[in-house]
């Protein structure tokens, strides 16, 4: 995981959400998320980004990954922070590829929380 992503996870940890969250870190799974979350029988994947990117750097393994979970009934998001804008987006994909802003705010503990509440609410 990059030093961004690092410090982002450092910052979802000091939440203490309630559930299971672990950090996933795969060599065999091209693709597969860098985390895992479980709350109330909520099973959700969170790709983590620290970037700028328009298209937040994502691998065509990384996108694939999320089409197919998502055929499958699947739940995952992409968490970016923004290096210039010191802000956090919400974003999911779909079957056409493109990127769907779920949510957004200021980089703040409460932010992040309401993003990660969103996320249960949107499964």
């Amino acid at each position: 995981m990059k030093k961004g992503e690092s410090l982002l996870w450092q910052q979802i940890k000091k939440l203490k959400l309630k559930g299971q969250i672990f950090r996933i870190e795969s060599k065999t799974i091209n693709g597969i998320p860098d985390v895992y979350y479980l709350s109330n029988g909520r099973s959700i994947w969170i790709e983590l980004k620290a970037n700028d990117s328009k298209n937040l750097g994502l691998s065509k393994y990384q996108i694939n990954w999320h089409i197919d979970h998502f055929k499958n009934g699947g739940t995952s998001f992409i968490l970016q922070k923004t290096l210039s804008q010191e802000g956090l987006k919400l974003f999911q994909i779909r079957e056409t590829r493109d990127l769907h802003l779920v949510a957004s705010g200021e980089n703040s503990s409460f932010v992040l929380r309401v993003l990660f509440d969103r996320m249960i609410w949107k499964h």
